[in-house]
């Protein structure tokens, strides 16, 4: 039974041919480690630090992106676009420009470059590898076990909400993950929004941080009481974090996401009901904790985090591997005595 369970995980995974293109382009990145960068960003997969993510300013195992060198910085830009659709690039490399509007004040603090690459094991389809980059406002975690490939935790954040200057001026990093959420929040009647809207204090950031192991119970308006374009609306909401990935891994998510069943994801809202004040919203289901909150008094900092709790670091998939592993070693029974 247990190895027809690690099958069908496996079945129900990311194909293996866009895991094996983002396989081939860790190979590459890591066999082009200075020494230095190996040193810096390379550790076994076993390390507890490969678990220890975070998305705040401050010390973190890997190589800092302004110290590899211009072919290692080719090699992982491959390797991200191997994983991260257009969108998704784009979203990260808008969250290191805005470091640089913090960095004014605090420059040694808030800059493009410090953010940390960090793999973890041997990029292989036998044994499991995966990669992190991570910095403030920024945890992308990346695991590949026997030809799967798990996204989460995800965590993107923006502060300023919009890029003042440059060549990118007004883009909104996370602009359509507030606004799709707005606009499901307006096509509420009265009764559904006295469901969904369960605070008016928001929280002071993310419920599903980092610190925590098990969610609370879900609140809020379940999908399955809402009209069928509502439904096509939480859907988009739910396809945008999707979509932060390339296509064959976003389709994988929203057929997880999908096959556990969206009607009993529930909308759950607190604050304000305008742009311009805190506000925050949640979508939670049986597979999926999505958060956005933007609680700060300028309303101009906004952080996202994707999770599932069972799936994070592939957590399920590899405690299935290891229990197949342990049971396909363990010692066979002694014979039963021979009855007289």
């Amino acid at each position: 039974m247990l190895a027809l369970g690690i099958a069908l995980i496996l079945q129900s995974a990311t194909p293996s041919g866009a895991a094996a293109v983002a396989q081939n382009a860790a190979i590459t990145l890591v066999k082009g480690f200075s020494p230095s960068e190996r040193k810096s960003g390379f550790t076994e997969f076993e390390d507890p630090c490969r678990t220890d993510w975070n998305y705040l300013p401050g010390e973190r195992f890997g190589v800092r992106l302004d110290e590899l060198d211009q072919g290692s910085r080719v090699d992982l830009d491959a390797l991200l676009r191997s994983v991260l659709s257009a969108k998704g690039i784009a979203k990260v490399e808008g969250i290191r420009q805005l470091e640089a509007f913090l960095g004014k004040s605090q420059p040694e603090r808030y800059n493009e470059g410090a953010y940390k690459l960090a793999v973890f094991g041997t990029p292989s389809s036998v044994k499991p590898w995966g990669f992190r980059l991570e910095g403030h406002h920024l945890s992308l975690n990346f695991t590949a076990p026997m030809n799967a490939f798990v996204v989460t935790p995800m965590f993107m954040g923006s502060a300023p909400f919009q890029i003042p200057t440059g060549a990118q001026a007004g883009d909104r990093p996370l602009g359509d993950e507030r606004d799709l959420a707005f606009a499901l929040l307006r096509s509420l009647n009265a009764e559904q929004k006295a469901k969904a809207i369960i605070g008016t204090n928001v929280p002071a950031d993310i419920i599903a941080n980092p610190a925590m192991s098990k969610m609370q119970s879900a609140m809020g308006l379940v999908v399955a009481d809402m009209t069928e374009d509502q439904r096509t609306q939480v859907s988009a909401l739910l396809r945008v974090f999707a979509d932060r990935l390339r296509g064959d891994f976003a389709d994988a998510e929203m057929k997880r996401i999908t096959d556990a069943g969206i009607a009993q994801i529930h909308f759950a809202w607190i604050g304000a009901e305008d742009e311009t004040k805190p506000h925050y919203y949640r979508l939670q289901g049986p597979t999926t904790v999505i958060e956005f909150d933007c609680t700060s008094g300028s309303v101009d900092h906004v952080h996202t985090i994707w999770r599932d709790t069972d799936h994070d670091f592939a957590a399920d998939i590899l405690s299935t591997h290891l229990q197949e592993h342990e049971h396909s070693h363990a010692p066979a029974p002694a014979p039963s005595p021979a009855k007289k």
